[in-house]
């Protein structure tokens, strides 16, 4: 279950992409854009992003996966506060360019 904080954060946030951060140095609970190459997808909404800096899963729920094992991609979103956290992407863009923005329902 998401937390009120992370769905304020996110509803504050916009899928813009801004400069890349390291995973490693990404802060918790706030907005932030990551890039990496998709290692594997774990779940219908979920994959594994890794940059030179470390792993993090990404969530895109409930939205379908527009992403691929080995492609590399640009995320922006939010880091939860729990362990391992888990990323909440708010927008993708995709190698080509193409961007997606996924929608998080949390009532």
């Amino acid at each position: 279950m998401r937390s009120a904080a992370m769905a304020a954060v996110l509803l504050s946030a916009s899928a813009a992409f801004a400069l890349p951060v390291p995973i490693a140095k990404a802060p918790r609970g706030q907005p932030v854009t990551l890039s990496g190459k998709v290692m594997r997808i774990t779940d219908t909404d979920a994959f594994r992003l890794k940059d030179e800096t470390g792993v993090v899963t990404v969530y895109v729920g409930p939205n379908d996966l527009p992403v691929e094992v080995g492609e590399t991609v640009t995320v922006s979103g939010a880091l939860e506060e729990g362990f391992p956290p888990e990323f909440i992407a708010l927008g993708l863009r995709r190698a080509d360019g193409r961007e997606v923005t996924f929608r998080h329902d949390w009532g």
